[in-house]
């Protein structure tokens, strides 16, 4: 199985984008005919937003199955101190542990695989950036790796 949100990602960062530069262009509006109660409270939203969307962790997925082998590639979608592109890759044999904790609109994707020295977990996956169908999709095909051991 393969699976990409690019195409939401993508519509996600441009949206982003949008919001902010007419969040700029208000607040600059407000400065200009100096409302400073208008400016504050604009600008204020503005640092509001940047922060709310640094904590959502919105994140590009790539998800396969193919082969032997389970490739997970992540990044997150906006940035603002560099983006950090990360992949998971192991065998599917190794598969010990995969739980979907959801939690509101949040849900993230915790993985744990046998290692020679024992079991490994990797850094947990932000899913926020996928549908809710997608994210089915993921949890169904790891599980049934767990139940084909």
């Amino acid at each position: 199985m393969e699976l990409s949100n690019k195409k939401r990602t993508t519509t996600i960062k441009r949206s982003f984008n949008l919001t902010m530069v007419l969040m700029v262009l208000i607040t600059l509006f407000f400065v200009w005919i100096e409302n400073n109660v208008g400016a504050l409270i604009s600008g204020g939203l503005l640092v509001f937003s940047i922060i709310v969307v640094q904590f959502v962790n919105i994140n590009y997925v790539y998800y396969s199955s193919e082969g032997s082998k389970v490739m997970i590639r992540y990044y997150p979608v906006i940035a603002f101190f560099g983006k950090e592109y990360n992949s998971i890759e192991f065998d599917k044999s190794l598969l010990y542990f995969v739980k979907i904790k959801r939690y509101m609109a949040f849900s993230d994707l915790y993985l744990a695989v046998k290692t020679s020295k024992g079991i490994a977990e990797y850094p947990e996956v932000s899913l926020v950036g996928l549908t809710k169908s997608e994210i089915q999709l993921i949890e169904n095909d790891l599980n049934s790796l767990m139940k084909n051991r």
